[in-house]
């Protein structure tokens, strides 16, 4: 809860054009994952991440389209509170005290956070080559990680599948 609270934090600390929306959008992210913590509802999770999500599009929105130079750390941040908090309302197995399945555990969130915040660093890349500026070195920078974002993403829902 409190991850998502910090998480919240910077976009709706921004001096922005629409401040409003993005209290709003924060308040009802961090109060929504909250409730999921609470009740143990994955559904009102990924509500509040959604809600987390959309407070930092409208700082994107806001502040005319400018990149954020902070995105790569917001991912990372992003990914770290939405597994984290996935992990808390996820059944308990005995397994998972031991100390290998721990570690394994954490490695495996360590890297999901590092590449969230490579793909995002890359994409901001891609972003600033949109310009024309780039050229082809960074379009392919681009491309791949639009390719990366995708193979993330599909590893992560498999992976839940296959941990269910």
């Amino acid at each position: 809860m409190l991850s998502a609270a910090a998480l919240a934090a910077y976009p709706a600390a921004q001096n922005l054009r629409f401040q409003w929306a993005a209290l709003a959008f924060a308040i009802a992210g961090v109060l929504v994952f909250t409730l999921g913590l609470i009740v143990r509802w994955p559904g009102a999770l990924g509500l509040g991440l959604a809600a987390l999500g959309a407070e930092y599009a409208v700082l994107f929105v806001a502040e005319g389209g400018a990149l954020d130079r902070y995105t790569p750390a917001y991912a990372a941040g992003f990914m770290l509170v939405a597994e984290l908090g996935f992990w808390s309302i996820e059944p308990r197995i005995p397994a998972w005290s031991e100390a290998a399945v721990a570690e394994w555990r954490l490695a495996r969130l360590a890297g999901a956070c590092i590449a969230a915040a490579v793909l995002a660093a890359l994409a901001l890349v891609a972003a600033a080559a949109a310009t024309g500026t780039g050229g082809l070195a960074l379009e392919s920078l681009g491309v791949v990680a639009a390719i990366g974002s995708l193979i993330l993403i599909t590893a992560l829902v498999g992976r839940r599948a296959f941990d269910e």
